[in-house]
């Protein structure tokens, strides 16, 4: 059985090679899709910040 679609949109950025590199070379050390990699660091990135501002 097919598992259910993300309720998610597509996003398109050009960003600079060496960073792709790093991302990918990342998302294959942990074994995870570039999408994976970027999701979660992207939620740790926004969590943190949410708790610097809650500490003010």
């Amino acid at each position: 059985m097919p598992r259910a679609k993300k309720d998610g949109q597509h996003i398109n950025c050009y960003i600079d090679r060496t960073l792709c590199e790093q991302l990918k070379a990342y998302a294959d050390e942990k074994g995870q899709t570039m999408t994976t990699a970027l999701e979660r660091i992207l939620k740790q990135y926004f969590e943190g910040l949410k708790n610097v501002s809650d500490e003010k």
